[in-house]
């Protein structure tokens, strides 16, 4: 029996990056892997007014969460870092680093 740290390198190809689930081939920044992508649109709204309730639109976008292996790119995004995914352009807000995954959160301004 391998150890905890190979058990779970194995499950995240067979397991989070299953192809038959949810995971697909994208290109990251110039690299073509294997990742999970989740595409949240964006509207918020600022308050100018709280005890009045008025408010105007503020940002209009979209916030996208891509789940990869570390070892799949060739290098860990920073935030503010611009990030292309299948040729469209974001900005990183975060990218944190876990057992061998990254998560990284991008926003694209569409205003």
């Amino acid at each position: 029996m391998s150890g905890f740290k190979e058990m779970v390198a194995e499950d995240n190809s067979k397991v989070f990056l299953n192809k038959a689930e949810f995971a697909e081939e994208h290109d990251l920044n110039g690299t073509v892997c294997t990742c999970i992508l989740q595409d949240v649109s964006v509207v918020e709204e600022m308050t100018i007014d709280e005890e009045l309730g008025q408010t105007y639109a503020g940002l209009y976008g979209s916030r996208v969460l891509v789940n990869v292996k570390t070892e799949d790119l060739p290098e860990i995004p920073i935030s503010g870092q611009v990030f292309r995914v299948d040729k469209k352009l974001y900005m990183v807000e975060s990218c944190a680093e876990d057992m061998g995954m990254l998560t990284i959160q991008l926003m694209a301004n569409e205003r």
